[in-house]
């Protein structure tokens, strides 16, 4: 009995010292030398302002003083540090563990069928030209791999990234199906507005991004597949069965892209610049309008400068390996381009493309890579992000060419920006 008060008296003062020494080691660092203390403790590098105290909100709760206090503690990110080396340490023997236990029980199911139905994916990349590519999801990797997630983020393959929120795991795992009386809502409002633009001489294209899970499944963990069908191809099948709009998700386009280069990002959830200019060309493709293979544009490596998914994890920029490279483009050199700022979320651009039209992109963080390209390509562009719409009204009316771009699992996004440009069109 004597033996466990002492054991929980050492605990106790084990916990209290652990509280305690932060604050008090951090007051006599910052006394003796603040610039050792400021590198320590200061939170210089997470893409976030630091937590307030919401005054107005304390009798409901006092969420905010902790979050005050959680930002400030002395030796912050040095803290944060020795726990993931430490967390890092015993996940590496528990996930070796896991998998050689999932591997033992985990069955393989048999190999898919290497033809697909080419109702159910976009053209190939190069025009008449029949690809073979299996879908991602029957794609299912011979080794079982635990899923792990971490802050809304799903650890992967070779260290690889990928969403688990956001809508992401569900259209991988095929769960949010739509129902047909959605989809037909869909399709009326692709008519209605097709009506409008072709009675305004308008060119209008729907564009879906495909999801990065969607292209790498290879690195995906082990998950039960409720549907290999999925959502976005349903969709993809029946607007183009029953509407005229063209209607674009390029997942061939990338998987085919893929093959060859990487071209989304190991640490983000977009697609890098190589990937975004397969993704231009595969428009292109549905415009009629002529394009040379990506390999012309490259000219060497470099770093790929995107690793949000590690921000979502909270692990600041401070303890990121920039191991992930992407090849660099010089995208038509010879063409000048005026006004880009790819930051903006409303842009305009002029340019001397051979294009002589107007063009304006509605879309989200998916069309960033893209205007680059098209912004050389037209000769006046107009990129907006969809929450910006309502301040581009005059360039929607005085476009010759709409294109509504979402990601995959935002898909429903771009039929709300259809309804806004149906209003802006008939106001």
């Amino acid at each position: 009995m004597r033996f466990t008060v002492i054991k929980n008296k050492i605990f106790i003062f084990v916990f209290l010292a652990i509280l305690v020494f932060p604050w008090i080691g951090g007051g006599v660092l910052k006394l003796v030398n603040p610039d050792a203390y400021k590198a320590l403790s200061l939170v210089e590098t997470e893409k976030r302002q630091m937590a307030e105290i919401e005054w107005s909100n304390l009798l409901n709760t006092g969420e905010s003083i902790s979050n005050f206090v959680d930002d400030r503690i002395p030796f912050r990110y040095t803290l944060i540090s020795w726990y993931k080396a430490l967390d890092d340490s015993i996940e590496t023997k528990y996930q070796a563990v896991e998998a050689a236990v999932g591997g033992w029980l985990y069955k393989p199911t048999e190999e898919a069928e290497e033809s697909i139905d080419r109702g159910e994916t976009n053209k190939p990349i190069v025009p008449g030209e029949e690809v073979i590519v299996q879908e991602p999801v029957e794609e299912e990797a011979d080794s079982y791999f635990p899923l792990h997630v971490y802050q809304d983020v799903i650890i992967g393959r070779d260290g690889w990234l990928f969403l688990y929120g956001e809508n992401e795991i569900q259209c991988y795992q095929g769960t949010n199906i739509l129902e047909q009386a959605q989809m037909q809502e869909y399709v009326n409002k692709l008519n209605e507005l097709q009506a409008l633009c072709d009675a305004r001489g308008k060119e209008l294209y729907i564009y879906i991004a495909p999801n990065k899970s969607s292209v790498y499944s290879k690195y995906m963990p082990t998950v039960d597949i409720v549907n290999s069908y999925r959502r976005i191809q349903q969709l993809y099948q029946y607007v183009n069965t029953n509407c005229n709009t063209t209607f674009l998700y390029p997942l061939e386009n990338e998987l085919v892209a893929a093959g060859r280069y990487q071209v989304y990002y190991k640490y983000d959830s977009h697609w890098n610049h190589l990937g975004a200019l397969f993704g231009v060309n595969a428009l292109y493709d549905a415009m009629g309008i002529e394009y040379v293979d990506p390999s012309v544009w490259i000219t060497g490596t470099g770093d790929a400068e995107k690793y949000e998914l590690y921000t979502y994890m909270g692990i600041p920029d401070s303890m990121v390996t920039h191991d992930d490279l992407e090849l660099t483009l010089d995208y038509k050199p010879e063409i000048t381009v005026n006004g880009l700022n790819t930051d903006a979320m409303i842009n305009r651009t002029t340019s001397d493309g051979m294009i002589d039209k107007s063009l304006c992109l509605i879309g989200d963080s998916f069309r960033v890579n893209m205007m680059p390209y098209l912004a050389k390509d037209f000769t006046n562009c107009t990129f907006v992000h969809r929450d910006y719409m309502s301040e581009t009204k005059s360039d929607i009316v005085n476009a010759d060419v709409i294109v509504i771009e979402a990601v995959e699992r935002y898909d429903y996004e771009a039929f709300s920006c259809v309804q806004r440009v149906i209003n802006t069109l008939t106001e």
